[in-house]
């Protein structure tokens, strides 16, 4: 029995008290959380561009059906602009973009402003949030 008496638990060394293990996890964190947020900007600015498009697409169709049962530009661009922002409220059309062919293809010029956590703060990056596409399309009803 004395020789468990003698032997004492030394105090555990600085070194042994996980400073490292724990300043390696705060950077893997710090590093993880810098990355996430760039990929969720990026995916929100693919995902918008491929929207974008599709609604631009959708908007023309829609504006060159009436323009074939109406013959009135104005109707064809307010329709345009209508079904552009009932897709996303955000959508805009640029008017001096819209122009309706003889084959009554409509092209026209949408943008929008993705939604971002960084890019659009910062003035260098801000231009890469705003999004726009050209897009063309031809109702054949």
């Amino acid at each position: 029995m004395r020789l468990f008496a003698r032997l004492r638990v030394a105090d555990p060394a600085p070194a042994d008290r996980g400073d490292i293990i724990l300043g390696w996890l705060t950077k893997i964190t710090a590093v993880l959380a810098v990355a996430g947020i760039g990929l969720f900007d990026a995916i929100s600015i693919g995902t918008t561009a491929v929207n974008l498009a599709d609604q631009g697409s959708y908007a023309a169709r829609e504006a060159s059906e009436v323009w074939q049962s109406t013959q009135s530009v104005q109707k064809a661009y307010d329709t345009a602009v209508e079904v552009a922002r009932e897709q996303n409220g955000l959508n805009e059309i640029d008017p001096t973009s819209f122009r309706i062919e003889q084959d009554n293809t409509v092209r026209l010029r949408i943008s929008r402003e993705a939604a971002t956590l960084v890019l659009f703060r910062w003035d260098r990056t801000a231009k890469w949030a705003q999004l726009e596409s050209d897009a063309e399309g031809r109702s054949v009803g």
